[in-house]
């Protein structure tokens, strides 16, 4: 049997790296790895791409079955990057794309989310990026490709900087602990292998020509962010763990945070690396831990069939 040839998107990166693992431990498909610097990975076939050059993109895409962008980074690289895929695949064989987007298009709303709820821009950047490329991406099903467009949770495991890692930071520095009301919010969390289980079934989801189907990826037994922050406290032995009041955060994140956010922008620039600077806490994140959404995923459960990773096992 002839195996599906995938092009996997930002597949360097953290969950990319986990798409092309399960998409290459599979018995019909093989990922293509692609990224601005083509770097081994385990054997795995690799190729350089640049999602925003159409040439780059255009090359890439032939023998290609099907796509799974996983592109992460500046707004520009998130939202033009969509725009120059669809065309480009517009151009090919219209292969199927599954595009990696976020609960962030979201917004601020609150409440029990499904994927009928709609898109909110207003939570800056990142937010305006996400919504604007799935804009493309169902462009691209109107003019008679397919699509899956994902919009995952925080996601959890090994390897997440975001979510795990600088957490554990902050928690050791006693820059975090019990928020309170300002921890109370539903956490969404998400494995990254459910994320990788989700693409991965997206490529094989009964779909018609300009059809394109929208799926929340979030755990259903996923806590709230200040059980969350204890359970990650308890596991590296940084307790016990303090009470926050809004004014401490405030002044971590706007007083502290902001600032040093821009210097380590600016030093970035200098250097050409990342800055040796203590991780900042975003504001953003602030509003987020209070934020009372929950993303309803039983479509996925039903239509994807996901197996959902256990939280205890995904700390």
């Amino acid at each position: 049997m002839t195996k599906s040839r995938i092009l996997v998107l930002g597949g360097s990166g953290f969950v990319g790296k986990e798409v092309a693992r399960q998409l290459s431990a599979s018995d019909w498909a093989v990922p293509v790895v692609a990224s601005r610097f083509a770097k081994s990975q385990g054997g795995l076939e690799t190729i350089q791409v640049d999602t925003l050059d159409s040439a780059s993109l255009a090359k890439a895409l032939v023998g290609i079955q099907g796509v799974i962008n996983c592109v992460a980074g500046e707004g520009r690289a998130i939202s033009d990057g969509a725009a120059i895929l669809v065309k480009a695949a517009l151009a090919a064989s219209k292969p199927r794309i599954i595009h990696m987007s976020s609960m962030s298009v979201y917004g601020t709303a609150e409440g029990v989310i499904d994927e009928s709820h709609i898109c909110r821009d207003d939570l800056g950047w990142y937010g305006h990026a996400k919504i604007e490329a799935e804009k493309r991406i169902l462009e691209y099903a109107e003019l008679g490709g397919e699509a899956v467009i994902l919009r995952p949770g925080c996601i959890v495991g090994p390897g997440s900087r975001l979510w795990v890692d600088r957490i554990k930071t902050w928690l050791k520095a006693g820059r975090l602990g019990d928020l309170g009301a300002y921890g109370d919010g539903p956490a969404n969390l998400v494995d990254v292998r459910d994320v990788a289980q989700a693409a991965v079934r997206g490529l094989a989801l009964k779909l018609g020509t300009s059809q394109c189907e929208i799926f929340n990826i979030a755990s259903p037994d996923s806590p709230r962010w200040n059980e969350y922050f204890s359970d990650l406290a308890l596991q590296i032995g940084a307790i016990p763990l303090k009470t926050f009041g809004t004014r401490r955060l405030q002044l971590d994140a706007y007083a502290v945070g902001v600032p040093t956010k821009v210097v380590e922008k600016i030093l970035q620039r200098i250097l050409k690396k990342p800055a040796p600077l203590p991780e900042a806490i975003p504001p953003s994140l602030l509003g987020l831990w209070q934020q009372q959404i929950y993303l309803d995923s039983s479509k996925a459960t039903s239509l994807l069939g996901l197996n959902w990773t256990k939280y205890g096992s995904k700390i």
